[in-house]
């Protein structure tokens, strides 16, 4: 036999460090990238983006995408309430159930929509200012963290019955 059919141990020790040096980078790669778990991670933050934007998403349908249940909320104690809206019919939102959504307190509104302590509800006009009922600013919710990692915040455009003033809501959720 001549030499050029073997294999030299020389030539496994390269094939195997070229292995491992892969192996340890892909290994490297999903730890870094892929671990949910890592809040450094890539897919830790898509995830958790993901997640506050939906809540957010949800939140705002919520109050504009319904009447509440029952529809007379405004004037019901908190316990008796099952769903937020501010709508009182398809296109025009209630001056009554804005405010009303002013007068509930916090944690009646936080567990109507399952938000926690992390969430804002503010309605304003479209020139940027706070939509007023009775002397009242319009909002509800915690102040918005500043240091938050994440923040997502929704934009619906409703008509304030009776008439033709479209306010805007903002709803915005933060981790």
């Amino acid at each position: 036999m001549n030499r050029k059919g073997q294999i030299f141990t020389i030539d496994l020790l390269i094939a195997l460090f070229v292995f491992l040096l892969l192996f340890t980078t892909v290994l490297l790669f999903l730890y870094s990238n892929a671990d949910i778990s890592n809040s450094y991670s890539s897919y830790y933050s898509q995830i958790t983006s993901d997640y506050i934007n939906n809540l957010a998403v949800q939140g705002a349908n919520s109050i504009i995408g319904s009447q509440g249940y029952p529809s007379d909320w405004s004037s019901l104690a908190c316990s008796q309430i099952k769903q937020l809206g501010v709508m009182h019919d398809n296109i025009m939102a209630s001056p009554t159930k804005l405010y009303g959504l002013t007068a509930l307190p916090l944690s009646c509104i936080s567990s109507l929509l399952k938000a926690g302590n992390s969430f804002n509800i503010t309605f304003y006009y479209l020139n940027n200012s706070i939509l007023k009922i009775n002397g009242k600013g319009i909002t509800a919710g915690f102040p918005i963290d500043p240091s938050a990692n994440y923040v997502a915040s929704i934009a619906r455009f409703v008509v304030v019955y009776p008439g033709n003033e479209i306010v805007r809501l903002s709803y915005t959720e933060w981790s």
